[in-house]
């Protein structure tokens, strides 16, 4: 697709930008093209930090995953702009044929609009770029986009569970989020080698329970690819971020070599941070 095509938004009115209000059944949609509407919504305030929230594949905008973030922020952090990027119907149809090659070209477009806004009034130094699995990868993206095009370095980007195939190891297909698109990424980590991404791939990687499957309370054995089951400990990223919202010291972690290190460890308080929206991102 043309390049200028990103910029004035030409083709893109399928994609769609959601504004939330008080509660994820309030909200304010505008097409992407037309981001700068944002602005003048109701209840939109340039003063408070916006969170740009980008879902994964096959998700809609009536997914659970989408629902608990979005009203985790609107309820414990109301002084907050929260966006999503509705780009579901490009996440659709095959993964490896169809999703994956859109994330890229949703990326850009995303990145276009953002430098929009940010052009006329959008801080940047508060806008917050979050993504689920394959949204972490358009999220890469964006931020990348916005950083080497438009010469804007988004503060912080958080992905949850970066989605593996395709894009590891080393970028095999496509470029992968990884820890220079943004000032400080940072990464939760909860199906490592399975959905997730098998390596540290953010400024600080964070492994709850070893970072991999089955997290508690999912299953060991789950055969149905894409099955609540199968997706459980996948799903525990943004279940793990937005009750990190709620309680920003839920999860305390501290650096290690690896999880038998840390579980071997005496003193888990050297160098502890918290996972989450409350990282301490020095």
């Amino acid at each position: 697709m043309d390049e200028n095509a990103w910029d004035n938004g030409t083709g893109f009115d399928f994609i769609k930008i959601i504004f939330y209000r008080q509660t994820a059944e309030e909200h304010v949609d505008v097409p992407l093209s037309q981001a700068q509407q944002l602005l003048e919504a109701q209840g939109f305030n340039l003063n408070n930090p916006t969170v740009f929230y980008i879902h994964g594949y096959v998700e809609v905008p009536e997914q659970e995953s989408i629902k608990v973030i979005v009203n985790a922020y609107l309820q414990a952090k109301p002084v907050t702009n929260v966006i999503l990027l509705d780009w579901s119907e490009m996440a659709q149809g095959s993964y490896l044929l169809s999703a994956v090659w859109n994330a890229k070209t949703v990326g850009l477009a995303a990145a276009a609009q953002l430098n929009k806004l940010i052009d006329i009034g959008l801080p940047l130094e508060k806008l917050h770029i979050i993504g689920f699995s394959l949204g972490c990868q358009v999220a890469g993206y964006t931020a990348r986009e916005l950083k080497t095009r438009y010469n804007k370095i988004v503060k912080r980007l958080t992905v949850l569970d970066p989605a593996y195939p395709s894009f590891y190891p080393g970028g095999l297909l496509l470029q992968h989020v990884n820890a220079g698109d943004a000032e400080f990424v940072d990464v939760i980590h909860t199906d490592a080698g399975g959905y997730g991404a098998p390596v540290p791939t953010g400024t600080a990687d964070f492994w709850p329970n070893g970072g991999q499957r089955p997290q508690p309370g999912c299953p060991l054995f789950a055969p149905i690819p894409l099955s609540d089951a199968n997706l459980c400990s996948h799903w525990r990223s943004w279940q793990y971020y937005a009750e990190s919202v709620r309680n920003p010291e839920a999860f305390p972690a501290s650096p290690a070599l690896s999880y038998p290190h840390f579980q071997m460890s005496q003193n888990h308080a050297q160098g502890m941070v918290y996972m989450g929206y409350g990282c301490n991102k020095k």
